[in-house]
């Protein structure tokens, strides 16, 4: 597998049963609408009034599910490039927790870098995953949030140097 050649500083166990087809687009729940709620409370001129709906084209591609199938969640380092990867139950919640659905729905954050910054892939163009990397404290899709860093997870990890240039 392409994750193999990378070094892990924290493995879980893997995925074992497979990812249902709506697990990131299905309703949200009642803690996830509270939430949500709590978000829309600390800006209440800048939010939309409704609940945004996730978008239908949020989901992995394979070569990632494939390494949640070998760990769900840990981290790989190479060089100065650290990849704190989720497991797919957080990538969920972090998505919701970081209010994605309000600023960036079609970006799916899968990772931190250790400094804040959350490796993302941009779904917006339906059928492709490219990773991208944003920060945590200011999401969105202007082009001052975020910076591409590959077409695919193997490629951003093969580069050795902290994502966080990537911003600057």
């Amino acid at each position: 597998m392409w994750f193999n050649k990378f070094n892990f500083f924290d493995k879980l166990s893997g995925l074992t049963e497979p990812i249902s087809k709506d697990f990131f687009t299905k309703s949200y729940s009642e803690s996830e609408l509270v939430i949500l709620n709590d978000i829309r409370k600390l800006y209440p001129e800048g939010l939309a009034p409704n609940i945004v709906s996730i978008p239908k084209q949020l989901r992995l591609p394979e070569d990632y599910v494939e390494l949640l199938k070998h760990s769900n969640g840990g981290g790989i380092l190479n060089g100065e490039r650290e990849f704190g990867y989720f497991s797919l139950d957080s990538i969920r919640e972090m998505y919701i927790a970081y209010g994605f659905p309000f600023w960036a729905p079609a970006f799916l954050p899968v990772a931190f870098n250790g400094g804040g910054k959350f490796y993302a892939y941009d779904l917006r163009e339906e059928g492709k995953f490219p990773v991208i990397v944003v920060s945590s404290g200011n999401i969105g899709y202007e082009v001052d949030c975020w910076a591409f860093l590959g077409n695919t997870m193997e490629n951003v990890l093969n580069n050795t140097t902290n994502i966080e240039d990537e911003l600057d």
